[in-house]
């Protein structure tokens, strides 16, 4: 689980630990809310309508090593301005179908300083 995952899910429980404070909830309650949130938050980003995920145009590609060379817009979820780099990609089957040239939505998130690519499609141009 991420940095981020933990502190939303934190949030959360410590959000829904003082609205049952004040309104009387139990502490069953609010504990099986903690755990749907927790399941809800696990699901992929391509199900996720809060996770926005960005546009890049495919440079290069090393199936190999799992690494990726992006021309990408703005990456909000990291505060990243447009730019061409290259990424980690957490699994093989992200880059299966594509080859240089091709256009994809992707989620990338910053794990221990390195850049790993969670989700990616082809999208149209």
């Amino acid at each position: 689980m991420t940095v981020l995952s933990r502190n939303v899910l934190l949030g959360l429980f410590l959000l829904s630990f003082m609205y049952s404070a004040v309104a009387g909830h139990h502490q069953d309650e609010h504990m099986e809310h903690s755990e749907m949130t927790h399941e809800q938050n696990s699901s992929s980003c391509a199900d996720d309508d809060s996770c926005e995920m960005a546009h890049g145009i495919v440079v290069s590609l090393n199936k190999d090593k799992k690494k990726i060379v992006l021309d990408h817009g703005e990456i909000k979820n990291i505060n990243m301005s447009p730019m061409t780099m290259p990424f980690s990609v957490e699994s093989m089957s992200l880059m299966q179908d594509l080859v240089k040239g091709d256009h994809v939505l992707f989620y990338v998130e910053n794990v221990d300083g390195e850049l790993i690519i969670k989700e990616m499609v082809k999208s149209k141009k």
